[in-house]
């Protein structure tokens, strides 16, 4: 599995940067509007009523539902099999949005279900199957081509139309008053936050929402101590793993990482601070990760009791979710990984958002179902 925006060059780092940016500027725009102020001629979002438009979804979701065997392997050497089971009915909805990945030589990437579009989104989503519906949209991304060559093409709404259409799709067509957990990374969470924040928060559908992971999120503003009321007006941050109608949004950094100021989850200068929400610890604190990564023969492990994370604000004001390498036998072989996955100065181990706390994601969805269920 390759997470393509590690092989982006430095001006390519940049104009993510920048796009991402405006994720954090406090000038949320409508879902409806546009990702920036010049755009391409007037378009309009793709037709999700397509089955071939979409990763996944129920009827067909070969991508979320194999492939995904694991073996559990113990900080002490000891391992047990995993086997892959998707819920048979599940009560609640998934709607996922991948990060840059896209390899084709475009500023924006077609419909194509590509290879490396269905490889992230098993690695991010797939197990998300085993407890809800997964609705996975292809869209037209900025690509990480278009981002290594930021004059090649007008900067264009396109990505952000299509998020909407696939969302317009499912609330007309699936949802049907179920709930639903909106999940992201990095420009998937850009563009799930600007949903949010444009037609969820303080809209009607605002009720249906279990949750929201925003990984890799530029910054979600919060007031100083507080935890509604800054990017998004009525949708607080979660604090409790059993709480729904909240938000999770972290940036992984390994500890030690002292290669620039952060930029994900970094310091705002609008009178907000940056939200942390530890999905393996929502009160706060320091926990224990379950980091979900490749590996061969199964090609899946969880790792358990060998990483530790903890959301560490400092006095500048940045708020970042800081991951401890446990000491042991795979201390090495962690520490490497996550090297591997700095991508550049301040962007901490942005690739491994999700994995590193993928089992605990699960574990919430489990305590949000039976809140769920109580009250729906």
């Amino acid at each position: 599995m390759q997470w393509i925006p590690r092989f982006l060059d430095s001006s390519a780092t940049a104009c993510l940067a920048a796009l991402l940016a405006s994720c954090g500027s406090g000038n949320q725009q409508s879902a409806v509007g546009s990702m920036g102020a010049t755009s391409t001629p007037a378009s309009v979002g793709t037709d999700y009523s397509v089955a071939a438009n979409w990763v996944c979804r129920p009827g067909a979701d070969a991508v979320c539902t194999t492939g995904l065997d694991a073996s559990v392997e113990n900080a002490d050497g000891s391992t047990t099999a995993q086997p892959f089971t998707p819920a048979a009915d599940p009560a609640i909805d998934c709607f996922y949005v991948y990060p840059t990945v896209s390899q084709e030589q475009t500023p924006y990437a077609d419909l194509t279900d590509s290879p490396e579009i269905q490889a992230e989104t098993r690695a991010q989503a797939g197990r998300l199957s085993s407890r809800c519906r997964v609705f996975a949209p292809i869209y037209r991304q900025q690509t990480s081509y278009g981002l290594n060559h930021p004059g090649a093409a007008p900067q264009s709404d396109i990505p952000m139309l299509d998020v909407q259409a696939a969302w317009n799709y499912y609330m007309a067509n699936d949802n049907k008053g179920r709930g639903v957990v909106i999940i992201g990374h990095s420009q998937g969470t850009f563009l799930l936050q600007n949903l949010i924040a444009g037609g969820i928060d303080g809209k009607a559908g605002q009720s249906l929402l279990v949750s929201a992971f925003l990984a890799g999120s530029r910054s979600v503003g919060v007031p100083p101590g507080g935890v509604v009321g800054g990017t998004f007006a009525h949708i607080p941050t979660c604090s409790d793993a059993a709480q729904t109608g909240c938000v999770y949004v972290w940036g992984s950094y390994l500890a030690g990482d002292t290669s620039a100021p952060p930029f994900f989850g970094g310091a705002r200068g609008d009178g907000l601070v940056s939200a942390c929400v530890n999905p393996a610890a929502p009160a706060g604190g320091s926990a224990m990760l379950k980091f979900y990564h490749a590996n061969s023969k199964p090609p899946w492990v969880e790792a358990l009791g060998q990483l530790s994370g903890v959301c560490q604000a400092d006095s500048s004001g940045a708020n970042i979710f800081v991951v401890t390498v446990e000491p042991g036998m795979f201390a090495d072989a962690n520490t490497a990984t996550l090297k591997a996955a700095e991508v550049a100065p301040g962007w901490g181990v942005h690739p491994q958002d999700i994995a590193l706390v993928q089992g605990n994601i699960l574990d919430v969805l489990d305590a949000e179902i039976v809140t769920w269920q109580a009250h729906h």
